[in-house]
């Protein structure tokens, strides 16, 4: 688990943000996947399981997209 000291500083911006606190099942996601980017406008507030299912659906379109890939090229599937 990440230690929460080093966590905050995107959090407070998200809150900031709000204007409230975030809740214990909230997550704060960067858009532009950059972690050091804390701009308002790259934080985005989810609950956690939002969070996780956005994060299975993206894992599953790699597997299919990489599965259509190797079929195209004509390789074998394991």
């Amino acid at each position: 688990m990440r230690d929460r000291k080093s966590d905050t500083a995107h959090r407070r911006a998200a809150e900031a943000k709000l204007g409230r606190t975030l809740r214990p099942d909230e997550v704060v996601d960067h858009l532009n996947e950059d972690k050091a980017d804390n701009t308002r406008i790259n934080l985005d507030v989810k609950s956690r399981s939002v969070h996780s299912a956005g994060h299975n659906r993206t894992r599953g379109l790699s597997k299919l997209r990489a599965s259509l890939r190797m079929i195209k090229e004509r390789k074998r599937l394991y």
